[in-house]
């Protein structure tokens, strides 16, 4: 070989080797950037991208056909209403985005079996995060039609279990309790499970209510989820050595906080963040913006409304009345849960539901008492099962709340609340022509409230049903007593007589540490008859002067000794009316202690049918119980 010839040779293998560089650099590029590009957040912007690009399309620069038009301005409108929608608790609006995110992945970004796995690694468990696991642990539950997620998570994990530390008792779940939970639970994955999962995470973290969006829209096992309501709200130096000391570097701020409410237990999911202020911020205005005009703005501060499928309350706080945003929903219980025998249970429940459905059935104006989140709402809905249906219910909110309609579809039921226009003594007065029979007040929350709900009552309303926050039987008629202006004043036995009289009935709920809800007591309010106040005067009338004069001598003393000690009563009796316990719930059993009083068993009897009248006098005769002479009065 020639000098030319090895030139020659070298030449060409070196250009070669070049040509097959570039060739496999281009590859790799193309490698780095398709693992870019496949990034959730990077997959987030595309689908935005392409949701703008559809949504600001100019229709008539496309130059389609009639018919072709009309479908892509469907799918337009459609789309932009989703999107809208989707997050203010619209699960038809959620499932059209669900379905566009599905078509990106597979159609524009070429999702495919080889290259979800680079976005979320399914089948690298180890590789995968809290959150990844839960979602896919609430998908399987989801795909298993169980639509209680949490519920059956809980179920064979036990994360709902109570734990202690050094300050007590509280219940949580962090990365680790997820990460074990995730080894008990079955994990076959196929590639249309992967794209709904992948499709939720994207849909969640665009449009959607982020970590907490399947726990708000779709787990029915869940009675509250809240967020923003723990944490640091900012960068604390005034703790920065106690932090030093104690190694806690880097607190938990207050959008890594995510809190649900679960069979009555409040449990922090540690391991759940919404990641930056800005999400919160989001999340909160969406939540606050159905049935509204406009945001959540600065000078408002606060805002109470429910959600589009009418099955959640939501009430959200913003700066600058509240120190961080933070978001509380409240769901309402499903028509499974509104029988009073699934929620009062225990040895003896048949008397506190007994005594509550001849209460509803006899037209007795109930009230149930407790604090919040005791099951007061729950309860009432449950009640409304024993209305006949030939006696029409309307209910008047200061938001809606019930909506019994959905649960009760073939009863006469017309649910109101006031408006800026309609006024509650207005809407009262128009309800008295809608032939209403018993009217569910819903919470009496204020002393304005309280003043209607007497207006109401004093009208001639048959049958009243409503909820509060009153501890105790004294404090209910206290309150009312109050939003009349009478308290202190003159008149205010005549007054509490008057309370006492339309109040019937104090069921009152309690919520115990570990989520258990019982109602601790039924209370019948007893007024004091009008001649029983007299009865001193009346006894000098009938005795007379000279048989008053009598009793200073022993004979005269022992022969007007019940008399004498009623007079005695009356003197300093400080109350128009007395309470008397009718069912208690003593070391979790119920009992009935003492039967409805006369006057009660009178109303009762007086709207029940013939033929349910000796069921409700059986039942209304307590062995052992005091005499209505010589109740307790409590």
């Amino acid at each position: 070989m020639n000098t030319a010839d090895l030139i020659l040779s070298v030449l060409l293998i070196t250009g070669l080797a070049v040509f097959i560089y570039y060739i496999f650099k281009d590859r790799v590029n193309d490698d780095d950037n398709k693992r870019m590009n496949q990034s959730i957040e990077a997959i987030c912007e595309e689908f935005k991208k392409a949701v703008k690009e559809i949504v600001n399309m100019d229709m008539n620069a496309l130059n389609l056909n009639k018919r072709d038009l009309e479908n892509r301005k469907v799918l337009k409108r459609s789309l932009s209403n989703a999107i809208r929608m989707c997050s203010q608790g619209d699960m038809n609006s959620k499932t059209i985005v669900l379905s566009r995110v599905k078509y990106t992945l597979l159609n524009a970004m070429k999702i495919d079996e080889d290259t979800i796995d680079m976005i979320i690694p399914f089948n690298h468990p180890e590789r995968l995060s809290a959150l990844d696991k839960f979602e896919i642990m609430m998908y399987l539950q989801k795909r298993n039609r169980q639509m209680g997620m949490f519920k059956g998570i809980c179920g064979h994990t036990g994360l709902d279990r109570l734990c202690r530390d050094t300050d007590g008792y509280y219940y949580a779940v962090t990365d680790e309790d997820i990460h074990k939970a995730y080894l008990m639970s079955p994990q076959a994955l196929s590639f249309d499970d992967k794209l709904n999962i992948l499709a939720q995470r994207i849909y969640e973290e665009t449009y959607g209510l982020s970590v907490a969006d399947l726990l708000i829209m779709e787990d029915t096992s869940i009675d509250g989820i809240s967020g923003g309501v723990s944490g640091i709200t900012g960068n604390n130096y005034l703790y920065l050595d106690d932090d030093i000391q104690s190694g806690c570097h880097d607190r938990a701020r207050t959008y890594d906080s995510v809190w649900v409410i679960y069979e009555g237990k409040p449990i922090h999911l540690k391991f759940l963040s919404f990641g930056s202020e800005t999400v919160i911020r989001r999340i909160c205005k969406n939540l606050a913006e159905y049935g509204r005009t406009g945001h959540l703005t600065s000078s408002e501060g606060a805002v109470k409304t429910h959600l589009a499928d009418g099955k959640c309350r939501v009430t959200v706080f913003r700066p600058d009345n509240a120190s961080q945003w933070a978001f509380f929903v409240r769901k309402y219980a499903g028509t499974m849960s509104c029988n009073l025998e699934d929620l009062i249970v225990g040895p003896g429940s048949g008397y506190p539901i007994e005594a509550i459905r001849w209460a509803v059935q006899g037209c007795v104006n109930l009230f149930f008492s407790g604090d919040q989140n005791s099951g007061k709402t729950t309860y009432t809905r449950a009640a409304v099962r024993e209305i006949d249906r030939r006696r029409p219910v309307r209910t008047l909110e200061a938001d809606f709340e019930l909506f019994l309609n959905n649960t009760y579809p073939d009863k006469n039921i017309l649910g109101t609340r006031p408006g800026d226009r309609l006024p509650f003594p207005k809407l009262i007065e128009i309800l008295k022509s809608s032939d209403a029979h018993t009217i569910l007040f819903g919470e009496t929350a204020s002393l304005e409230q309280a003043r209607h709900l007497i207006d109401l009552l004093l009208a001639g309303t048959r049958h009243v049903i409503t909820t509060g926050h009153w501890p105790t039987s004294d404090d209910l008629i206290a309150y009312f007593v109050h939003a009349l202006g009478a308290s202190g004043s003159s008149g205010a036995s005549s007054t509490e007589s008057m309370v006492a009289g339309l109040i019937h009935l104090d069921v009152h709920c309690v919520k115990d540490n570990d989520g258990g809800r019982y109602i601790e007591r039924i209370t019948e309010i007893i007024p004091y008859e009008h001649d029983d106040g007299d009865y001193v005067s009346n006894f000098k009338e009938a005795k007379g002067i000279r048989e008053i004069k009598d009793i200073n001598d022993a004979k005269g003393i022992k022969e007007n000794l019940e008399d004498i000690a009623r007079c005695l009563n009356r003197l300093v009796r400080r109350k128009a009316y007395y309470t008397r316990n009718i069912v208690v719930c003593e070391n979790g059993v119920y009992r009935m202690i003492n039967p409805f009083s006369e006057r009660l068993s009178k109303i009762i009897l007086g709207n029940l049918p013939p033929d349910k009248r000796q069921e409700f006098l059986n039942f209304n005769i307590v062995p052992g119980s005091i005499s209505k002479d010589k109740a307790v009065e409590v």
